[in-house]
């Protein structure tokens, strides 16, 4: 990825690790751009709880293939994104360029998955999540397509959905 991630990216590793050499050998800006979409989506309600940031982890070992090496550096870098208060618009039209449908849908599902983590979907959580799949162009049965298949997984109501 080029433009406003890899400038963001270029930054965040700076500042993480201030010797060049110290600097893992590994491209990041994917694992980056989705852990700051859960991270974001974890902090939308104002409580960023433990289970939140649990599933963030398992999300970016399982989806991103990162090793927990790698994990501690990611997180760091996912956190000063947060920190940075990126522009959602700007971000996620970038990220999402080279991103198949099925793709973009699954980290919609994912980022449910970081809301549910809790067993409780705040309002505002979703409405960050909603506004991801806009900017994703996923249509809103797609959107609530998601909610339901996660919620359902985690064992939380559907009901009126």
């Amino acid at each position: 990825m080029a433009g406003f991630l890899d400038a963001f990216r270029k930054k965040v590793m700076a500042n993480i690790h201030k010797d060049e050499a110290d600097a893992p050998q590994v491209q990041l800006d994917d694992k980056i751009a989705l852990g700051v979409l859960l991270w974001v989506v974890a902090e939308a309600d104002g409580e960023f709880r433990k289970e939140e940031i649990q599933t963030i982890k398992t999300v970016l070992e399982k989806v991103s293939q990162i090793n927990k090496d790698d994990l501690p550096c990611i997180l760091e870098a996912v956190e000063l994104a947060a920190q940075e208060r990126i522009d959602l618009h700007t971000f996620t039209s970038e990220v999402s360029q080279d991103l198949s449908r099925e793709m973009k849908l699954n980290i919609i599902r994912n980022l449910f998955r970081v809301a549910c983590a809790d067993k409780d979907l705040d309002p505002k959580e979703d409405t960050v999540i909603r506004k991801i799949a806009g900017l994703f162009r996923l249509d809103h049965k797609e959107f609530i397509d998601a909610r339901i298949l996660v919620k359902k997984e985690s064992g939380m109501d559907t009901a009126g959905l």
